[in-house]
C-alpha cells in the first residue's frame, strides 16, 4: 500500500475516513509503469502465500541496480591493494599517455566514439576510491566476503628470508570515528546450509556503513570484532562492545537451534 501510494502520490477516497477497496483499485488502474504496476500488484495479492518476500523484491526490477563497473572496479582494487604499492594510483597515472583512447565504442558508419585519459580526473579517481574504502559505496545485493589475508603463496621459503627482508603488506587505516549506533540481523541462507549476517553502524558523523559476511562455523564474536577493528571498519576503542553486541546477537538467532 505504501508503494502504491507513492507511485500514484494520493488514493482518492472520495471524502471517505478509511481508503475503500474502490479506491484501490482506481489507483491501480492508473499505474502506466507496466514494471511499477506488476512490482505493486504482486504485493496486494489476497493470497499471502502468493506474495513476494522482501528479499525477493530487492531483486524486482523496480529496485535492483547493477553496479557499474567503476565500482565493481574500484571494491575489487580496496579489497587487493595490500598487493599493490601505497602510491600505486599516481605512480601509474604518471605513467600514462593523456592523449591515448581509453574506450572506444563502434558506431558504423559513423566514427567511433572515443573517451581519452585526459577527460578522466585524477583527483575524482581518488577521492571516489576513498569513498568506497569509507563504506559510502557498498555493494548492495552482493554477500560481501571476508577480507582476504596476506596469501600463505607469497611468504618467501625459510632460508630465502634469512637472506633478504621481504616487504610487508602496509597496514590497514585506523578507523577514527566511534560507533553511535548498530543493528545487526541474521538470516538463513537459501539453501539453509549457513548463516547470513547483516552489520549496519551509524558512526558519529552520521555516515552509515553496512558490511555483510556469511557465516563460517569457527567464527565467534570476539574474533569478528578484533578482524572488524585490523581492517580499519571498526574504531579499538569500539571492540569490547561490538563484540558483546555480536555476542548478544547469536545467542538471540542460534541459541535457540537445536
Amino acid at each position: 500500500m505504501c508503494a502504491l501510494e507513492m507511485a500514484v502520490l494520493e488514493i482518492q477516497a472520495n471524502g471517505d475516513t478509511r481508503v475503500t477497496e474502490e479506491a484501490i483499485t482506481r489507483a491501480r488502474h492508473s499505474l502506466s509503469d507496466p514494471n511499477m504496476r506488476e512490482f505493486i500488484l504482486s504485493c496486494l495479492a489476497r493470497d499471502p502465500s502468493h506474495r513476494p518476500s522482501a528479499h525477493n523484491l530487492l531483486f524486482h526490477r523496480v529496485l535492483f541496480e547493477v553496479h557499474s563497473l567503476k565500482l565493481l572496479a574500484a571494491h575489487c582494487f580496496i579489497q587487493h591493494q595490500y598487493l599493490m604499492p601505497e602510491n600505486v594510483v599516481e605512480e601509474k597515472t604518471k605513467a600514462v599517455d593523456l592523449h591515448a583512447v581509453l574506450a572506444e565504442i563502434p558506431r558504423p558508419p559513423r566514427p567511433p566514439l572515443q573517451w581519452r585519459y585526459s577527460e578522466v580526473s585524477c583527483l575524482e579517481l581518488d577521492k571516489f576510491l576513498e569513498d568506497v574504502r569509507n563504506g559510502i559505496y557498498p555493494l548492495m545485493n552482493f554477500a560481501a566476503a571476508r577480507p582476504l589475508g596476506l596469501p600463505r603463496v607469497l611468504a618467501p621459503p625459510p632460508e630465502e628470508a634469512q637472506k633478504a627482508k621481504t616487504p610487508t603488506p602496509e597496514p590497514f587505516d585506523s578507523e577514527t570515528r566511534k560507533v553511535v549506533q548498530m543493528q545487526c540481523n541474521l538470516e538463513r541462507s537459501e539453501d539453509k546450509a549457513r548463516w547470513h549476517l547483516t552489520l549496519l553502524l551509524v558512526l558519529e558523523d552520521r555516515l552509515h556503513r553496512q558490511l555483510t559476511y556469511d557465516l563460517l562455523p569457527t567464527d565467534s564474536a570476539q574474533d569478528l570484532a578484533t578482524e572488524l577493528v585490523y581492517y580499519g571498519f571498526v574504531h579499538e576503542d569500539d571492540r569490547t562492545k561490538l563484540a558483546a553486541f555480536l555476542e548478544s546477537t547469536f545467542l538471540k538467532y542460534l541459541g535457540a537451534q537445536p
